[in-house]
């Protein structure tokens, strides 16, 4: 790292980068004004009132934010009306403790504005404008158009500060640094960028317009560095120290006494996967940006590495050693193959959209210029508590299991068929708001005239997030053993000691905590109960759509808020063991001492029990004793084991790698481990910042090793 990104990484880590936004005050008179002309009148008012952050060590500027006065980005969903009123009374606030509303993640297709620049978009504006005849769409296309146009705007000024700036500046690098960034400016407000250096500048300043994820970041650049590297205009130093300050402004976006700042599910993206031919595309790039990243002391971005089954060995232990030394935990990974399979065989995208995926936020997919189509997380668990609760005379009079199982999946359904309602419901009120901003950089929005709120992306997936999978799996298994396969209770015990939330059934809740065949543990009971309850959730969802036409498939992280907790809390005993109000199980993974023949059986139960590859946004935590990534030759076991897992099948995993006493005593002692980061669900945080129920089911998981 130079000395020009050290002190750029100081600032941001001080919270001194962060850009703040700059109060606009409107005309009175806009309130005559149609809607839609008022909204991007003001839009555009907005975007030239604001004031770009130059400092003498800059490469880049160019970025603002919005402050809800207009309608902004739709990351933020900042002055998005209808959805802040949406979020005030559904975020994180369940409906009948089945479906609770939560965030989306996103990237822009970068690979276009590169391709075209902004003057490109503004010519298939035009071109879009000349093939409709809906006033609606003519309309919010001119409406695009004038943003763009301001947008340019916007990056001349921004030109113009710097070149302002730079004459109050002795240090002649420096100054020489900023003329450059000034001439550089101008030439992407009129051109496609031309080299390496303005192209990482063009992602920086479009990046104010869906502050997110970078996509696939080595495959945008990739043409741009090996064409500079090969003239002698760029050396890799040089592109490093681009690609850090790109990595800083995302940190800096964040403010830092927020919440977020420390949780790199803000933005994330990927490197590595397949290419339109087939093949692997981990090149000098990716490696680039990993080593870029690692160099940093920073939270945000996280990366994932697409595994491909031709990934080179190298290459997966050379990440998995960046992630083992990477004390901030940005690093995860996913079977590359396995997406690719269930985009292009469930959802139907054409391979060429496949593969160009990204992972976003905590885990979930989107494609390229997309969002993900769900803005929900939903109650698994729901339909084995109705079933064993409120349908109990039925349930008992099951003969076998198959008999019981036909009654689960009958509720399952019809718990489904309202959480994919709510999830529209929520899709719709959306719809009421029409961004602009962020639908110039979003693939579709502009040939099909319509803001991605009312579904004008071409490619999206649909995303619910389901909480307390493995409770079902497991309580699905425990009825199988207990009650038909070695008949040791009757279903009508096994129903009273959950309506009695166990008490006087002690003796029966031990039995099935000692003896229980719990997932994870790669036995035929728990692998069949695993494998049963995908197969019927692909059956539902292999033809389901959103109310926008986008395809779905499922998760299972419970991101950043404490929907496992939430819904547990709503959530009466369980099979598996569970008490009345208990939490949910998040993930595919095992606690509460469930695990019993170690990791590999983890593995092994993890590879077979989705053979349809549904779970698109799913997140699995392996917890490894330090041993196996300080000792070099147990480390080499352990990529090797990775390796295997993601042949036989599995499609996510992250590490955490620390003693359960160490996690136990920071928990007791929060202000002697600050610095102790852990994985979570999809993203990374300082173990002390977690709520107190976060940190005990890590802790828990702890206890499976």
């Amino acid at each position: 790292m130079n000395k020009r990104i050290e002190k750029l990484e100081k600032l941001t880590l001080d919270g001194k980068m962060l850009v703040e936004p700059i109060k606009t005050n409107f005309d009175r008179m806009d309130l005559f004004l149609d809607s839609q002309e008022r909204d991007v009148k003001r839009i555009c008012e907005y975007v030239l009132n604001q004031q770009p952050l130059i400092t003498k060590y800059s490469r880049f500027t160019g970025l603002f934010r919005f402050d809800g006065s207009v309608i902004g980005d739709v990351f933020s969903r900042a002055g998005h009306k209808n959805t802040n009123e949406l979020i005030k009374d559904f975020y994180c606030k369940s409906i009948d403790n089945l479906s609770s509303m939560d965030w989306q993640h996103g990237t822009s297709d970068y690979r276009k504005v590169l391709s075209v620049g902004i003057v490109g978009i503004i010519s298939d504006i035009d071109k879009s404008i000349s093939q409709h005849s809906e006033q609606n769409k003519i309309d919010f296309l001119k409406g695009l158009k004038k943003i763009a146009e301001t947008f340019i705007l916007w990056i001349k000024k921004c030109a113009a500060l710097v070149s302002e700036y730079s004459k109050s500046i002795e240090e002649p690098d420096y100054r020489k640094n900023l003329e450059k960034l000034s001439c550089a400016l101008l030439s992407i407000s009129e051109n496609a960028p031309k080299n390496f250096y303005e192209a990482v500048l063009t992602i920086y300043v479009c990046l104010s317009m869906n502050p997110d994820s970078f996509g696939t970041l080595d495959r945008y650049l990739s043409d741009f560095y090996f064409n500079d590297i090969s003239d002698g205009t760029l050396t890799r130093e040089d592109a490093k120290a681009y690609l850090q300050e790109l990595f800083l402004m995302v940190q800096a976006y964040t403010p830092k006494d927020g919440y977020a700042f420390t949780r790199g599910g803000q933005s994330h993206f990927c490197v590595g996967g397949r290419d339109e031919n087939g093949r692997d595309c981990y090149n000098q790039v990716s490696q680039l940006i990993i080593e870029s990243l690692m160099e940093l002391d920073t939270h945000i971005p996280e990366v994932s590495l697409r595994w491909t089954n031709d990934t080179p060995r190298e290459v997966f232990k050379y990440i998995l050693e960046c992630e083992k030394n990477d004390k901030n935990k940005r690093i995860a990974f996913t079977n590359d193959d396995r997406r690719i399979e269930a985009y292009t065989k469930i959802c139907g995208l054409p391979y060429k959209e496949a593969i160009n995926y990204t992972l976003v936020g905590c885990n979930e997919p989107a494609l390229l210029g997309g969002m993900c189509a769900s803005t929900s997380h939903a109650n698994l668990a729901h339909s084995i508590e109705y079933v064993m609760h409120c349908r109990s005379k039925e349930t008992a009079e099951a003969k076998t299991f198959e008999d019981f199982y036909e009654i689960f999946k009958d509720q399952l359904y019809k718990d489904l068929d309202k959480i994919y309602y709510y999830d529209d419901l929520y899709n719709l009120q959306r719809a009421k708001d029409i961004n602009y901003v962020s639908c110039l950089f979003l693939n579709g929005c502009i040939e099909n005239g319509k803001s991605i709120t009312q579904g004008g992306v071409n490619y999206a997936i649909s995303n619910i997030m389901f909480l307390g999978n493995v409770t079902v799996i497991d309580s699905l298994a425990i009825i199988k053993q207990f009650v038909f396969d070695e008949k040791s209770v009757t279903m009508w015990e096994l129903i009273d000691a959950l309506k009695n939330n166990w008490v006087g059934y002690e003796n029966l809740k031990m039995s099935i905590s000692k003896r229980g065949k719990f997932f994870g543990n790669d036995d035929d009971t728990s692998n069949y109960a695993a494998k049963l309850l995908y197969d019927t959730l692909f059956k539902y969802i292999k033809n389901k759509k959103t109310v926008f036409g986008y395809p779905a498939l499922i998760g299972d992280h419970t991101g950043y808020q404490l929907h496992f907790k939430w819904f547990g809390e709503g959530t009466k005993a369980t099979p598996d063991g569970r008490y009345n109000g208990e939490p949910l199980s998040y993930g595919i993974s095992q606690n509460n001492g469930k695990l019993k023949n170690g990791l590999t059986a983890l593995m092994n139960s993890i590879s077979k029990f989705d053979t349809n590859g549904i779970s698109s946004a799913t997140v699995t935590n392996f917890t490894l004793d330090k041993l196996f990534v300080e000792n070099e030759n147990y480390f080499d076991k352990t990529v090797d084991m990775l390796e295997t897992y993601f042949k036989n099948g599995g499609i996510q995993f992250q590490l955490n790698y620390m003693s359960q006493e160490e996690l136990l005593a920071a928990k007791a002692t929060p202000e002697k481990y600050k610095n102790l980061k852990v994985r979570v669900t999809g993203y990374s945080d300082y173990f002390t910042n977690l709520n107190e129920a976060i940190q005990d089911s890590i802790i828990k998981r702890y206890e499976e090793r």
